[in-house]
């Protein structure tokens, strides 16, 4: 099996994946084997006090392991993200790129579907923060961020482009639409394990607030006095001087397309950007898809 599954939309756009025969995953040219790349996820060994913050791409995820990494250390420093030996996202890690040793919890991440997790989620009862985020946004943010990025990992269609192939078959991880209801359909089904959904809208709104949330769902104990201070450590604004300085995997001269500075990798992180991009024919195409492959979903959307 080829290391990347290599596609034509139906513009003619190179379309790249990592290649597990399952999910299709963001193809990192650092990973040498993506058919093998589920099973060693699987039987990733967890602590029980590890965290898991999974979410579709561009839902906030970065912002919200940012923030629970801060809870479960107690401290406003930067948590590094992408060092050698502490690799913290599930399907980039490998060799030279390891996950911290298991002595002590970690908050690690993934976009991964729940069955694709590792086995130990579910046998120890490790707890997941599920982030959600209005899709109109998410395509906005992927699309933002995949124009900017080199091959295997760019998109070098248009915006009108892309928005057709994500209302028609997704991208990354598939139809965002049947990821959202994928991620309904496990919470559902599995009632008592410890999942919390973390609705990205909600986050802005009152991120203080939803930061006690999530300090009272972690057990960390910090009060709101620390949640205060760590949320104003974790303005965007800010995380591009903190992330970006402190893990040389956002300034790698591989990753980012010339002229592309290295803060790209955070944008605006706001609530109803769509609407400086959505023509009117494409919000009300939206709309319809929506509307369909989105019919029983208990899961509501701020868009706005």
């Amino acid at each position: 099996m080829s290391q990347f599954l290599h596609l034509k939309d139906k513009f003619g756009n190179d379309v790249r994946f990592g290649n597990t025969g399952e999910v299709r995953v963001a193809p990192l040219p650092h990973i040498d084997d993506y058919s093998a790349l589920l099973d060693r996820i699987r039987d990733v060994r967890l602590h029980p006090d590890d965290v898991i913050v999974v979410g579709f791409p561009k839902s906030g995820n970065n912002w919200t392991h940012h923030m629970a990494s801060m809870l479960q250390a107690g401290t406003t420093d930067i948590p590094p993200m992408f060092g050698s030996n502490n690799f913290l996202f599930l399907e980039g890690s490998n060799d030279d790129l390891k996950l911290p040793p298991l002595d002590k919890p970690r908050v690690l991440l993934t976009h991964l579907p729940f069955r694709f997790l590792p086995r130990d989620v579910s046998e120890k009862k490790v707890k997941v923060v599920y982030v959600i985020r209005n899709p109109k946004d998410v395509f906005v943010s992927l699309w933002c961020h995949m124009s900017k990025v080199k091959f295997p990992l760019g998109y070098d269609g248009t915006w009108p482009q892309f928005f057709e192939v994500m209302l028609e078959q997704g991208f990354w991880y598939g139809d965002v639409f049947d990821y959202l209801k994928d991620w309904e359909k496990e919470i559902s089904s599995h009632p008592g394990h410890p999942i919390y959904s973390c609705n990205f809208e909600d986050s802005k709104k009152d991120t203080v607030g939803q930061m006690e949330k999530l300090d009272q769902f972690l057990d960390t104990g910090r009060g709101r006095e620390l949640c205060q201070a760590i949320v104003d450590t974790c303005q965007v604004d800010k995380m591009h001087l903190t992330r970006v300085q402190s893990d040389e995997t956002f300034k790698d001269t591989w990753l980012w397309k010339d002229g592309v500075p290295s803060n790209s990798f955070y944008r605006k992180g706001m609530v109803g950007d769509w609407k400086n991009w959505f023509t009117v024919a494409q919000n009300e195409q939206f709309d319809q898809v929506y509307s369909t492959k989105m019919a029983g979903s208990t899961t509501t959307f701020v868009f706005e």
